[in-house]
């Protein structure tokens, strides 16, 4: 069934504030505002590195203790496109691509991955209910990434 004019104007308005969403979020990690990034979950929100080696965190107080230890501007500054995002309702799920420049233990890194996220819009805000992180790689600056692909290859 074809959606009516309104429902395709709802949908590309919830698409934007759900683009400008992932937006804030990186602003509000460069600048280290861990409070800031937690108000742009849902309360029972969930943060999911596993798969980039980082710990789950459930809930606001959990996203808050997470957040605050990414104090640093210097520590994470992320660049998130090419967003696929699906409406339905109150609720939305997506994808979009990360990139990034980090300091580990000193040392500058770059990284480049993606996010799945599932969104819900509560109180007329749209928040992250869950934001999986996956890394596609992360090398030190010096280390380009085809060379760690080749690693990469050259150990499986």
């Amino acid at each position: 069934m074809d959606k009516t004019i309104e429902q395709q104007v709802r949908d590309l308005t919830a698409r934007e504030e759900i683009k400008e969403l992932t937006a804030r979020y990186c602003l509000h990690v460069v600048r280290g505002e861990g409070e800031a990034v937690v108000q742009l979950f849902t309360e029972d929100g969930v943060f999911d590195g596993t798969n980039a080696g980082i710990n789950v965190a459930r809930g606001s107080q959990a996203l808050l203790e997470f957040y605050k230890a990414v104090r640093e501007p210097e520590q994470a500054i992320p660049f998130i496109h090419n967003h696929i995002i699906e409406v339905d309702g109150d609720r939305a799920s997506g994808t979009c691509a990360l990139e990034g420049r980090f300091v580990r233990k000193g040392e500058s890194y770059t990284g480049a991955g993606m996010y799945e996220d599932k969104y819900r819009k509560e109180n007329g805000k749209w928040r992250f209910a869950e934001r999986k992180l996956r890394f596609y790689h992360m090398v030190p600056l010096k280390t380009g990434w085809a060379e760690a692909a080749r690693e990469t290859k050259s150990k499986s």
